[in-house]
């Protein structure tokens, strides 16, 4: 088929003209469609990150407190067996203490009856006890060396017998082992 354009071509021009705007036109309008829905697409994407992002943000907030109170939690039971390690190591004085005055208070009440004492030596590794003082008489000397001898309390009883030389106004030293 034959098509013959009978038109002059000033109109032709125009009818190209238009069809050519019409064609910008809706190339325009469907290039403006697209744009408002990849907008609208991306958009909803974002609204679906942040909504993401948020999520993950209170969980992390979540897993910090929990990190938090683990390693208060952590800190304060390294606080409590440390200060337990020190309650022990205090018993422990305590208690050498304790047993360095039970010897002491034993010492003074049932040995060291009428004399006066100017020093009195504990070596603890040993054990043995070193006492050094004044008696006024030597009954008094005699009676500390026969409680010394008969009492299961004292071992290595080492008691010169200078300490008996002299009859009154005695500076004596002796030496033993006490065993609770």
């Amino acid at each position: 088929m034959l098509r013959i354009n009978l038109l002059p071509p000033q109109q032709k021009e125009r009818l190209r003209l238009r069809i050519l705007y019409q064609n910008i036109i809706s190339s325009g309008f469907i290039l403006f469609l697209l744009v408002l829905f990849s907008i609208i697409f991306l958009a909803g994407f974002l609204i679906l990150l942040h909504f993401k992002y948020q999520a993950i943000e209170n969980k992390i907030t979540i897993e910090q407190s929990r990190v938090i109170q683990t390693e208060t939690v952590k800190g304060m039971e390294k606080k409590v067996t440390e200060i337990n390690k020190e309650l022990e190591d205090l018993e422990k004085i305590q208690t050498k203490r304790s047993n360095l005055y039970s010897i002491l208070d034993s010492i003074s009440s049932n040995l060291l009856l009428g004399v006066r004492v100017y020093s009195l030596e504990i070596n603890r590794t040993s054990g043995m006890i070193t006492v050094i003082g004044f008696s006024p008489s030597r009954e008094n000397l005699l009676t500390i060396k026969n409680i010394l001898e008969t009492d299961s309390h004292y071992k290595n009883i080492d008691f010169p017998l200078s300490n008996l030389a002299n009859p009154q106004n005695i500076n004596f030293r002796f030496s033993f082992v006490y065993v609770p």
